[in-house]
């Protein structure tokens, strides 16, 4: 299995994220063009995040990008904190939208205007949810679930979310995210 490393006499722990301010902006495949976070060259899409500043992810063009802001920032190393997400979790999450203009400072709107001109921004608040983690304690490489051949760097600090104990399977959150959106219980 991929992640063995990381499962290899790991402790196990619970956590909760908290609420966090996300904004869906619409299909992979119908975003537009923004110079440093969003190519599209011949169809595909890539989407400059921050654990992939210079290359890029490739995403499903049926997914929905979503961005969120953590801690009251919008950025995070200077890159949005965008990913993506199956549209019928999306539409669940929509059901209860909020008003982006009453939640989000004139900094804030400022700053994610140019997503929301490559979309068309929604905005939800994600519940609190309980967690499995594994608190990484040495720099290596795990593989996330979204791209179980691509590795993925994890430093001191970093979380790896288990989805799956027996497949070994999750994903890495940075160290600061996770602070910002997560509580160890």
């Amino acid at each position: 299995m991929a992640n063995e490393k990381i499962f290899e006499g790991a402790t196990i722990v619970r956590a909760k994220k908290l609420e966090v301010l996300t904004i869906a902006l619409g299909l992979v495949k119908d975003l537009k063009q923004l110079d440093g976070v969003i190519d599209i060259d011949n169809g595909v899409t890539k989407i400059h995040t921050k654990e992939s500043p210079a290359e890029g992810t490739v995403y499903h063009g049926t997914d929905t990008a979503v961005v969120r802001v953590l801690g009251g920032r919008v950025f995070i190393d200077g890159k949005y904190d965008i990913y993506t997400l199956a549209p019928d979790k999306v539409v669940n999450k929509l059901k209860n939208p909020v008003d982006i203009n009453k939640v989000l400072t004139s900094e804030q709107y400022t700053q994610l205007k140019p997503l929301f001109d490559c979309g068309f921004p929604k905005a939800f608040i994600t519940p609190e949810e309980e967690r499995e983690v594994i608190i990484i304690k040495e720099k290596g490489i795990c593989y996330n679930e979204w791209d179980p051949t691509t590795p993925c760097s994890v430093c001191p600090g970093d979380v790896f979310l288990v989805s799956n104990k027996e497949a070994q399977t999750g994903y890495r959150i940075g160290k600061q995210e996770f602070e910002e959106t997560h509580i160890l219980l």
